[in-house]
């Protein structure tokens, strides 16, 4: 162009200089012949390269209106290009697939007719004409009147009067996040109401990443504070139980279930027990998890060791019932005195733990004498007598007619160290009762303090009813010893005396 210019204005020299100079005229016709030969051959080559360059951008917009019309005919989001009203203009095989109609009769149907609530649509198709963009998700329902979900991108005005529209369908991912969804609720509902502890730790690290709202009902402790603090529940576990769970919890990685009843501690304070079932679970993304339940067993725990209580109380009153059977047996076996008081020893020695044991007889009022002792390796004191009046407990218990417990006798202010109480820390002294008189106290030591309770009391109790009949049939026993004895004397005297006579007759009759 430039040069173009450029022989134009030499050619108007030379007019001018033709007129003026004919022979500068003549030069310069021929350098504007020159100039107007070089215009020519730089004319000739852009146009030339202005073809090429046609061609070349002619070939690219065909590539790129193919590589587009490919893109269309194959993606496999749905595409609309709809006018104002909201017509289709054009659609993609696509987006006939997903509405189930063929793209003849798609193009020139209204968009409006496939979303299932038509009015919401009106509204909002005169929003979208008004802005440039929309996203969301619609509910469609296609020509076969199935309903499909579909996640949409929309540009107005694209060109002026034109839209686009660009749907995927996700009607299997929507149903699929619905009944997850369901599933959820139904696991929180779960969860949320049912009675036990749910929960779920690392198999690593053993921290908490759920528990359900049973936790804070059990436990008594906030379930933020399993939040704030992973592994605050260990603090629950009784002290005496942790390590045993503790080490369970890790064995569970590779045994795969856990069950233990253990002891965990309220926030009250409160000891409560806790049935603990888990097992080990593998997700899909290879994260293993540890997922069990926790009930509160306490009722069951207190019924339980409240039977076994009761059983233990049983079998103790068995034994008890068969001792003092066999007590009572072995007293009446045998009427002497000596083998009594020694049987009633040995029988109380079985029954009720004792350092010192006195059987004590009543001789005269207040007057009492040793009958016997135990152990025997004590130095002997049988026969020895005392009186009662200076031991206050000894007389409570002689003239109130009651066994008496004396747990310290260092703080009883009636208690005196008198033979053979002395060295005594507790006591127990049973009056030996029959037909309502005292015969004789049973006495039990021993060197430490509160050593005695009140069911060792109640145990000698009992064996001193028997042992106060054997003592009494005893004592009957040698009184009518003493009495045949005397009467087998006076018989023999009689005879004698008889056999005198008898003699003396002879005598005077010869």
């Amino acid at each position: 162009m430039v040069t173009l210019l450029a022989s134009i204005g030499l050619l108007s020299v030379s007019f001018f200089a033709y007129n003026c100079n004919p022979t500068f005229a003549a030069t310069l016709v021929r350098w504007l012949l020159g100039a107007l030969s070089f215009a020519i051959f730089l004319n000739i080559f852009s146009f030339r390269h202005l073809c090429r360059e046609h061609r070349e951008a002619d070939r690219a917009f065909r590539d790129t209106d193919c590589e587009f019309s490919s893109i269309f005919q194959n993606v496999l989001d749905g595409i609309l290009i709809v006018d104002n009203e909201g017509d289709c203009l054009d659609v993609n095989p696509a987006a006939a697939s997903i509405l189930r109609i063929p793209i003849n009769k798609l193009i020139g149907q209204n968009i409006g007719s496939f979303v299932a609530d038509h009015t919401a649509f009106a509204r909002r198709w005169k929003s979208f004409l008004g802005g440039k963009s929309a996203r969301g998700r619609a509910q469609l329902v296609a020509s076969d009147g199935t309903v499909r979900f579909v996640d949409f991108a929309a540009t107005a005005h694209y060109l002026p009067g034109r839209h686009v529209l660009i749907f995927c369908d996700v009607t299997e991912r929507t149903y699929a996040e619905v009944a997850r969804r369901q599933s959820e609720e139904r696991f929180q509902l779960m969860a949320s109401n049912i009675q036990e502890i749910f929960w779920m730790l690392d198999a690593n690290t053993l921290e908490v990443t759920y528990i359900n709202p049973a936790y804070a009902a059990i436990t008594g402790h906030d379930v933020g504070s399993l939040q704030k603090n992973p592994t605050s529940y260990r603090e629950l576990i009784h002290p005496e139980d942790r390590i045993r769970v503790l080490s369970r919890l890790q064995e569970l990685a590779n045994s795969g279930t856990l069950d233990e009843e253990f002891r965990f501690i309220r926030a009250d304070g409160q000891v409560r027990w806790v049935w603990a079932k888990g097992v080990l679970v593998l997700t899909r993304d290879g994260t293993y998890w540890l997922v069990g339940t926790g009930q509160d067993i306490t009722s069951r725990k207190q019924a339980e060791m409240k039977i076994t209580e009761q059983l233990n109380a049983v079998e103790a009153a068995r034994a008890e019932t068969e001792a003092l059977r066999k007590s009572t047996l072995a007293l009446s076996q045998n009427l002497a005195m000596d083998s009594v008081l020694d049987t009633l020893l040995q029988c109380v020695a079985e029954l009720v733990p004792f350092d010192k044991a006195t059987i004590i007889f009543v001789e005269d009022g207040s007057e009492l004498m040793v009958a016997r002792e135990a152990p025997r390796n004590m130095p002997k004191r049988i026969g020895l007598t005392f009186r009662a009046d200076g031991n206050l407990c000894l007389q409570r218990v002689l003239f109130e007619k009651r066994a008496i417990l004396v747990q310290d006798v260092a703080k009883e202010s009636g208690w005196r160290d008198v033979q053979p109480l002395e060295h005594l820390r507790s006591w127990l002294g049973i009056p030996l009762l029959a037909a309502g008189r005292v015969l004789g106290i049973m006495s039990l030591g021993m060197h430490s303090p509160r050593a005695f309770t009140a069911e060792h009391l109640r145990i000698a109790k009992s064996l001193a009813v028997p042992a106060a009949v054997a003592i009494q049939n005893a004592r009957v026993h040698e009184r009518a010893e003493i009495y045949a004895a005397e009467l087998e004397l006076r018989l023999r005297q009689l005879r004698e005396a008889q056999n005198a006579l008898q003699y003396a007759s002879g005598e005077r009759s010869n």
